[in-house]
C-alpha cells in the first residue's frame, strides 16, 4: 500500500497536475467569489444551519423520509456497509442488463461501477467526465470536475484508442462525440442510476443538480431509476434544499445555478423509483467529534483554493474524496489506516474552511486527525516525534523564537532546499530562498483591524433594483434569448412557467411542464414567465414548489468537463428562450 507522500511525489514528477489544475483553479476561486457576492447576505449561514439541523436529527428526519416515501411509491433502502449498498442495487435490477449512471461519489465510495460489471451487466458512465476518467482507469480526480487533469490532447487519444474518430482535439468536438455515444445508449438502457445532492424530509422528494442533462435522461427514460446517496443528505424541508442551492453551485463551479435543478416526486406511470442511503459509518461520525465533516455538499471549494490540491493534483490522494474534504473524511469512513496520512496532506493555511459555505472547520479536523493518527500508532516515527520536540523547544518563548528564526533564515539562504534535496525549480514542494525583508508580526495586528466586512463592488457587478432588469441581465449572460413575443418554429417545447428567479436567470417549472422527455427532445424550448411571479433569489421559490415534479432551468444544457471551456447543448437543446409577458 502506497502513502501520500509516494503517490503525491509521483503524480508530480510525471503527470505535472499543477500545470493544468492551478491557473483553472485560480480563475475558479476568483469567479466563485464573485458570484457568491451576488448571492443573498445570509445565504451560507442559512446552509450551514439547514445542514447542522439535519445532522443534529438524522433518524427523526429517515423517519420522516421513509414515511413520505411511502406515500409517494419510491422504495426506501438503507446500506449499513459498501456490501450491503451493492447488494441491494443488484437486487434490484433484477434482469437488467445495461445500466445508465451519472455521477456519484457514493457510487465511487461503494466500488458500485467496478461491482456491476463484475456481474456481468453493461454499465456505461454518462457523464462526459466520468465517461473520460474511466475509459483512463484511474478515476476521478476532483469531485465536480472529474477529468480536471486531463489536458485535450490526451482525451482525444485515450478516446481514439476508444474508437473515436476524431480529427482534432477541439473541446466542443470532443464534447458532443461522448454526448452522442452516451445519448445512443439510453435509447435502449434498462436502468439509470443517479446520485443526490439532497433528499427533503418534508416532501419526500429528492434534489439532484447537474449541467449537462443526463441525470434528466436516467430519472425519466427507463423504467427503473436508483438513486444512491449518503445518510447525511436529507434536509428538514424545501427551504433547507434551496439554502444548499443558493451556495452550491457558486461555490463549485461559479455559476448562479446549474442548468438543471430537479426536485423529483412521485415516479412516472409504469416506472419505479428507489433510494438507497449508505451509511458506512456515518452514523457514528453523527455521534462523535468530527460531525460537522456530514454538512459537506460536495461543492469541491475546499480542494479549488487548497494549494496542496493544485500541487499534487486529486488522484494523489488514493480515495474516492479528494483535497481537504477528502483528508478529514477518508480517514473516518476507512478505519482500516489505508488513508491515516491523509491529514498530513495539508500547509494548515486555512484556505479551506474559509471558503466552506457550510462552515466546516477543516483545518482544525485535519489537525485533530493528525494528532488521532499518532495516538493510533498509524502515523509518527520516533524520529519525528524528536524533530517536534525539538521544535518545541526551539520556539518556546519570544527570545528562543527569534534566534531559532534567524538560524532558519541563514540555513535557507545556505541549503536554499529544505526537506528537499533533489527536484527541479518547478517542483511545487521546493521552498523559495527566505525572503528579504523580515515579517513584522505588528503588521499582522495591523491588518486585522481593517473592516474587512466591507464589499467593494465593482461596476459592473452592480445589480438593477427592478426584477424584470435583473432577470434579463442574468438570463442574457447565460446565453437565454428574451423574446417579446413567439414566433414558432418546427421543433419548439412552448411551456408556461411557475416562477422566474432574478438574480439567477431561472425559470420554474412544475407538473406537466417539468416532464424531461419532451423537454430534452425539443430543438428549442420556449417559456413564457409572468413578471409578477419573479423572486429575487433561489430561496424566494419555496411557495411555488408545490407537492410535486419541480425542475428549475438556469438556461441550455452544457458541460466544461474538458479545460473548462463550455459546450452548450449536450442532452437538451442549445437553445432556451424565454417570453416576459406584458413586461416593458
Amino acid at each position: 500500500m502506497t502513502t501520500y507522500h509516494e503517490r503525491a511525489a509521483n503524480e508530480i514528477a510525471t503527470e505535472h497536475p499543477s500545470r493544468t489544475v492551478t491557473p483553472i483553479m485560480r480563475k475558479l476561486v476568483e469567479d466563485s467569489r464573485a458570484m457568491l457576492r451576488k448571492s443573498p447576505a445570509d445565504a451560507r449561514q442559512r446552509a450551514e444551519a439547514a445542514r447542522a439541523d439535519a445532522i443534529g436529527r438524522l433518524e427523526e428526519l429517515h423517519t420522516q423520509v421513509r414515511a413520505n416515501f411511502e406515500r409517494r411509491g419510491i422504495g426506501y433502502h438503507r446500506a449499513n456497509t459498501p456490501a450491503d449498498a451493492v447488494r441491494i442495487i443488484r437486487d434490484l435490477l433484477g434482469d437488467a442488463k445495461r445500466v445508465a449512471k451519472s455521477k456519484s461519489m457514493v457510487g465511487e465510495e461503494v466500488g458500485l461501477t467496478h461491482a456491476l460489471r463484475d456481474a456481468g451487466i453493461d454499465l456505461l458512465e454518462t457523464d462526459i467526465g466520468e465517461y473520460i476518467v474511466d475509459i483512463e482507469g484511474r478515476g476521478p480526480s476532483h469531485i465536480t470536475a472529474p477529468a480536471l487533469h486531463l489536458n485535450r490532447a490526451r482525451i482525444r487519444e485515450m478516446l481514439a484508442r476508444n474508437g473515436g474518430d476524431l480529427p482534432d482535439d477541439d473541446p466542443v468536438r470532443l464534447s458532443r462525440y461522448v454526448r452522442d455515444v452516451v445519448g445512443r445508449f439510453f435509447q435502449d438502457c434498462d436502468a439509470g442510476i443517479t446520485g443526490a445532492n439532497a433528499v427533503v424530509a418534508r416532501s419526500g422528494r429528492v434534489m439532484v443538480v447537474e449541467n449537462e442533462g443526463n441525470v434528466s435522461l436516467g430519472a425519466s427514460h427507463p423504467k427503473l431509476h436508483i438513486v444512491i446517496t449518503g445518510l447525511e443528505k436529507v434536509v428538514a424541508d424545501e427551504a433547507g434544499a434551496l439554502a444548499i442551492l443558493e451556495v452550491l453551485a457558486p461555490s463549485a463551479t461559479a455559476q448562479p445555478l446549474t442548468s438543471f435543478s430537479h426536485f423529483l416526486a412521485d415516479p412516472d406511470p409504469g416506472q419505479q423509483r428507489h433510494v438507497v442511503f449508505v451509511d458506512n459509518g456515518r452514523s457514528a461520525i453523527a455521534a462523535g467529534k468530527y460531525h460537522d465533516v456530514l454538512r459537506c455538499i460536495r461543492c469541491g471549494a475546499c480542494m479549488n483554493a487548497c494549494p496542496v490540491y493544485r500541487a499534487a493534483g486529486g488522484l494523489s490522494y488514493g480515495s474516492p474524496y479528494m483535497g481537504p474534504i477528502g483528508a478529514v473524511l477518508s480517514p473516518l469512513l476507512w478505519k482500516d489506516g489505508r488513508y491515516a496520512d491523509l491529514p498530513l496532506a495539508s500547509s494548515l493555511c486555512g484556505r479551506c474552511t474559509e471558503v466552506c459555505p457550510v462552515g466546516i472547520p477543516l483545518h482544525r479536523m485535519l489537525l485533530d486527525l493528525r494528532a488521532d493518527s499518532v495516538r493510533a500508532g498509524q502515523t509518527g516515527s520516533r524520529l519525528e516525534r524528536l524533530a517536534w520536540q525539538a521544535w518545541s523547544l526551539a520556539f518556546e518563548g519570544p527570545t528562543r523564537a527569534r534566534a531559532s528564526a534567524a538560524l532558519g533564515r541563514i540555513g535557507l539562504n545556505g541549503g536554499r532546499r529544505v526537506f528537499r534535496t533533489h527536484g527541479t525549480a518547478t517542483d511545487p514542494r521546493v521552498l523559495p530562498a527566505a525572503g528579504v525583508p523580515e515579517r513584522d508580526p505588528a503588521n499582522l495586528v495591523a491588518d486585522a483591524r481593517r473592516p474587512d466586512s466591507v464589499t467593494v463592488i465593482a461596476p459592473d457587478e452592480i445589480e438593477p433594483p427592478d426584477l424584470v432588469d435583473l432577470f434579463r441581465l442574468r438570463a442574457a449572460a447565460l446565453g437565454v434569448t428574451l423574446l417579446d413575443h413567439h414566433d414558432p418554429r418546427e421543433g419548439d417545447r412552448v411551456l408556461r412557467a411557475t416562477a422566474g428567479i432574478a438574480a439567477t436567470g431561472s425559470v420554474l417549472l412544475t407538473g406537466e411542464a417539468a416532464a424531461r422527455r419532451p423537454l430534452l427532445g425539443a430543438r428549442r424550448v420556449v417559456v413564457f414567465l409572468d413578471p409578477a411571479a419573479l423572486v429575487r433569489y433561489p430561496s424566494g421559490l419555496a411557495p411555488h414548489l408545490g407537492d410535486g415534479d419541480c425542475l428549475v432551468l438556469t438556461g441550455a444544457s452544457r458541460t466544461a468537463d474538458i479545460e473548462k471551456q463550455i459546450v452548450r447543448g449536450i442532452h437538451g437543446s442549445e437553445e432556451l428562450a424565454v417570453v416576459l409577458e406584458g413586461a416593458r
